[in-house]
């Protein structure tokens, strides 16, 4: 659920009826404006990871951890990246220097829509 923070006005996603932010942070009610018809930017803030196992890029919410994947029968293993949080694919391309052996790297990723004209 997106809300707006009354204390200085920037646009968060909140679970609905806990208000709580991935981070961690609980809200009151009366500390939240619900009224947010177009948000004018979100910020997620995550590590991104590339995954042995599959190849890709991934933006965890929470700090992932590595952790080995059979592949099929052959008795080898990929290696994943795994964490409780929520798990968004990211093009690569975003991140050349990065590979499945480098370390997840924290970063804030902020989103703004196009103005209408």
């Amino acid at each position: 659920m997106i809300v707006k923070r009354k204390s200085d006005g920037k646009v968060i996603e909140v679970e609905p009826q806990r208000f709580m932010e991935q981070d961690g942070s609980m809200y009151a009610p009366s500390e939240l404006d619900f009224n947010v018809e177009e948000a004018e930017e979100v910020t997620i803030d995550g590590w991104v990871a590339i995954d042995e196992a599959y190849n890709d890029c991934f933006l965890h919410t929470s700090k992932p951890h590595q952790e080995s994947q059979a592949i099929a029968d052959t008795g080898d293993y990929d290696t994943v990246w795994e964490s409780d949080g929520k798990t968004y694919l990211l093009d690569k391309g975003f991140f050349p220097a990065m590979d499945s052996e480098s370390d997840p790297l924290e970063v804030t990723i902020t989103i703004k829509p196009k103005k209408k004209q």
